[in-house]
């Protein structure tokens, strides 16, 4: 493995490493001027050569960009454009905040333990990180101690925002199908879900919160197969039966957390961080005292190759319990439990095993108008409709078809999954007559409208009458309008027609009903531009970001991020952006000289 001591990143100066991933290494450096540490993650070589995962790899650099607002989210610094990596000679890297202190999984292979107090804290500012995470639209997805830091001043930082995505089945993957670290994997992700969504989180922070309190995890097995089928079917032993120092509402709000169904869980971050506000108050059925401090003496072991900081990688994968009590009945159970396993040991890991051989996802691809040459990867698989099926991984997927522009979208293709795509193709030389005659009416309407400053009456029934023939023209206009709402170029020659003539507020209003009514892309940056226009950048990168969510391929939309953000003075966001819409697009000429004159 490559060694980048004493290389410089930007700039920085690399000095030591931190620790290595399946993907990815980091290294702790320092700012050559300012003398300021930071973390530098580096893309394994191995992985150089593969579009998808370097794609992979930016995009974590994006999505902690989005989120960097929140106090508990590690911080992103910068990252290196492909052309600036090959000049210094380094793989594709980026650059974040160092955090001075331990991961929550080195914590508990000390023998300091936790108080109840310091549990409430470090749990409360991970669901408010999360929470934060959710409202932008982005599942964290690996939640697990060894992605909690906690800073010397006992702050907390979630970090890690590869999603385990990027190590899906590839050729570089080995066996297996590897969704999140299987110790603390939802039901959901062991079975290959596609549709994760928050609850996924609140459930591995339940198993994070399980092993903090209980010394232990609450499933293990010989293998991760063995362990994420345990997810699937078992139900966990209570906390409170662990260790019997646990309170009743902590048990209650463990078990919540970590429910086999989603819809049985915390039903947001915030739900659950109000439950453990609520900790001290009265019990309803037991009023002894508990005790507050101290209600765990942990000595957990566990590895995680993702870690930033030093790490024993020898260690082994589960935790064990030293001080949980152990009472006869808990036994009992336990001893069923493993007469059961032992029953049926060859049909689970039977069934189980033949799950992950079929991993293969069914994809239905289609466009409209239909026959497109349909181009995964750089390489056409087929015309339009057509019907595939591929291992889970990352596609960079383009349509194209004579007379239509290329349509370019990267996708990620979950396990044993049937998945319809159809997309719509842009016209390159579309037919605007109809929305230019109505533009051309609208302008001429709005420079003959007479003056509001009527004197007589006969002024003002003129007045109203024109008022209302512009109501009718402005709907006639926006009737036209959807007709060709993908198309930048209409709607930027309304929203220059608003602009010169003072209606962008009108125009605000028209694209943000549109978006109620039919959110899309297009609809929300339309927004944003009208609302920069206006000066109120907040409320231009809200709806920007809203776009974002709802379709990260849209050319128009990361351009627009670029202008916001160089307009902003932030040249690395303004260059994240722009690359990415010309990694999407490598034609668009004026971009690449904008990226150019950036360097």
């Amino acid at each position: 493995m490559a060694d980048y001591t004493n290389k410089k990143a930007g700039n920085y100066t690399v000095l030591k490493k931190l620790g290595d991933g399946g993907f990815a290494t980091v290294y702790l450096a320092q700012h050559s001027v300012l003398e300021k540490k930071a973390a530098v993650k580096f893309l394994l070589e191995d992985w150089v050569d593969e579009p998808d995962v370097v794609a992979r790899f930016f995009d974590e650099a994006r999505t902690m960009e989005r989120l960097h607002q929140h106090p508990n989210i590690v911080k992103i610094l910068d990252i290196a454009t492909q052309e600036k990596c090959a000049s210094e000679g380094l793989p594709p890297y980026f650059i974040m905040e160092y955090i001075e202190g331990h991961s929550l999984e080195d914590l508990m292979k000390s023998d300091q333990g936790f108080t109840l107090d310091e549990i409430v804290k470090i749990m409360t500012c991970a669901l408010s990180a999360l929470q934060h995470c959710h409202d932008l639209g982005v599942v964290h997805r690996d939640i697990k101690p060894s992605n909690i830091l906690i800073t010397a001043n006992g702050e907390v930082r979630l970090t890690d925002f590869g999603i385990a995505k990027a190590r899906k089945n590839t050729s570089k993957t080995g066996e297996g199908l590897t969704l999140g670290s299987t110790d603390y994997m939802s039901p959901e992700q062991a079975l290959g879900k596609r549709d994760l969504d928050y609850r996924s989180d609140i459930y591995s922070l339940g198993i994070t919160l399980y092993q903090m309190v209980c010394d232990r995890l609450p499933f293990t097995g010989d293998s991760p197969n063995a362990v994420a089928l345990k997810h699937i079917q078992e139900h966990p032993i209570p906390p409170i039966q662990v260790n019997e120092a646990v309170p009743h509402r902590l048990n209650d709000v463990i078990l919540k957390a970590i429910e086999k169904d989603r819809d049985d869980r915390y039903q947001s971050c915030q739900e659950m961080l109000e439950a453990l506000e609520n900790l001290d108050e009265p019990e309803e059925e037991n009023g002894a005292d508990v005790p507050a401090v101290d209600i765990t003496e942990m000595k957990p072991e566990a590895e995680d190759e993702d870690f930033i900081g030093d790490y024993d990688p020898t260690t082994s994968q589960h935790t064990t319990s030293k001080f949980a009590a152990r009472p006869p009945v808990e036994l009992i159970h336990s001893l069923r439990i493993i007469l059961i396993i032992l029953a049926f040991t060859g049909l689970f890991l039977a069934v189980f095993k033949g799950y992950y051989l079929l991993t293969q996802a069914k994809v239905q691809l289609a466009t409209i108008p239909a026959g497109a040459n349909v181009i995964l990867n750089g390489e056409t698989v087929g015309s339009s409709p057509v019907s595939l099926s591929l291992p889970p991984m990352g596609y960079l997927m383009s349509f194209y078809k004579e007379g239509f522009a290329t349509s370019t979208h990267y996708f990620d293709i979950a396990a044993r999954k049937k998945i319809v795509l159809e997309q719509k193709l842009l016209e390159l030389n579309p037919d605007f007559s109809d929305f230019n005659a109505a533009l051309a009416k609208l302008e001429d309407q709005l420079n003959a409208m007479p003056s509001s400053n009527f004197k007589t009456k006969k002024e003002q029934e003129r007045y109203q009458s024109a008022r209302a023939a512009l109501a009718k023209r402005w709907n006639e206009t926006f009737s036209q309008l959807e007709k060709k709402i993908e198309y930048v170029e209409p709607n930027l020659a309304l929203i220059k027609l608003g602009e010169e003539t003072g209606n962008l507020k009108k125009l605000e209003e028209y694209y943000k009903s549109l978006a109620k009514r039919k959110p899309s892309a297009e609809a929300f940056t339309m927004a944003g531009l009208v609302n920069k226009k206006m000066k109120d950048n907040k409320e231009a990168l809200r709806l920007y970001m809203e776009a974002w969510t709802r379709n990260r391929n849209y050319a128009f939309l990361l351009n627009s991020l670029g202008e916001f953000f160089l307009e902003d003075n932030k040249v690395a966001k303004a260059r994240q952006y722009l690359e990415m819409s010309l990694f999407l697009y490598p034609d668009q000429k004026e971009i690449k000289e904008k990226l150019d004159a950036l360097k």
